[in-house]
């Protein structure tokens, strides 16, 4: 709830014109209504709060990996998401720093398909050449997601995830087989 509270005020700033870069922690405070110890009682700073409302508002299926869902829907019901948060996405995307949202991105986006290409392949280990394809593919996936949210969303949500859905496919279907997450039909 309190985590909640805090995050909503950081979007009340930032739909209130304020850039994110330049939100304070005492404007936090002052906009849910909280003291400083309760805000450092739920997030570790400005970063942390970032990439939780990025993780709680944003991705959706993707927050869990050893799911077998459809990919492509999945990812665009995120783009969806990212594109309702516009303001939020695209201010967020230009810090920079170890814990800024994008680096986030790229190490969320490695581990989940990490985990989760480990699920579909099965309990032997992956091979090598799997494990490259698919940090190869987190990490094309994050860039080409990056240049999209900060070219204001040229394309649809669909089409950004059709598209990064048939690149991830290249390659994919001889490590996992029937399995293959990325094959699309339609």
């Amino acid at each position: 709830m309190i985590k909640e509270q805090i995050s909503q005020a950081l979007l009340t700033l930032i739909q209130a014109g304020e850039a994110l870069d330049k939100i304070t922690i005492s404007q936090l405070l002052k906009e849910a209504k909280i003291s400083r110890q309760t805000f450092y009682n739920h997030f570790l700073d400005k970063d942390d709060l970032i990439q939780y409302v990025y993780t709680t508002r944003i991705l959706g299926g993707f927050a869990k990996a050893n799911q077998t869902f459809d990919f492509c829907q999945e990812l665009t019901q995120v783009y969806d998401q990212m594109q309702s948060y516009r303001a939020f996405m695209q201010q967020a995307c230009l810090l920079s720093g170890p814990n800024s949202l994008k680096e986030y991105m790229f190490k969320h986006c490695e581990d989940f398909d990490l985990q989760w290409h480990q699920y579909l392949y099965g309990s032997d280990p992956m091979p090598k050449r799997l494990v490259l394809a698919t940090k190869y593919h987190a990490t094309a996936s994050s860039s080409m997601t990056l240049s999209w949210i900060l070219a204001d969303f040229p394309t649809s949500s669909f089409e950004m995830a059709k598209l990064i859905t048939q690149m991830r496919n290249i390659g994919m279907e001889q490590f996992l087989g029937d399995k293959n997450p990325y094959a699309i039909t339609n």
